[in-house]
């Protein structure tokens, strides 16, 4: 079944996406920011590793949500709906074999490189 992984979204873009979600069936899991060390993996599975310590770090400001196991036609049924509702989130990431082994700081570092790269190679 499809589930949104949700990192760090205020309250009223938190607020149309739950609405936009239940719509379309998918469910969403608000992942606390002590998981932040956690790989994409353990959060999606729902484990844990008594060698891993909670985040004791600062958050980062921008929101992120991360696509997982999501058919191309309902995640562009979301994505669609998304800018239709004027949800603002400002990195979105598909779960992937190679990110599923990244941490949230991980995916969160290459996020912004890659927004970094694309705004360089735009100017």
């Amino acid at each position: 079944m499809e589930k949104l992984l949700v990192f760090h979204l205020d309250d009223d873009n938190l607020k149309k996406l739950k609405q936009i979600a239940g719509a379309l069936k998918i469910r969403i899991e608000l992942v606390p920011a002590t998981d932040y060390l956690k790989t994409l993996e353990m959060i999606v599975n729902k484990t844990s590793s008594p060698l891993l310590n909670p985040f004791p770090g600062e958050v980062p400001s921008e929101s992120l949500i991360v696509f997982c196991d999501f058919p191309e036609k309902k995640m562009d049924k979301l994505l669609l709906a998304l800018r239709r509702d004027q949800v603002t989130i400002d990195y979105k990431a598909v779960l992937t074999p190679t990110n599923r082994k990244w941490n949230v700081m991980r995916l969160y570092l290459e996020m912004q490189a890659e927004k970094a790269t694309y705004q360089k190679n735009k100017a």
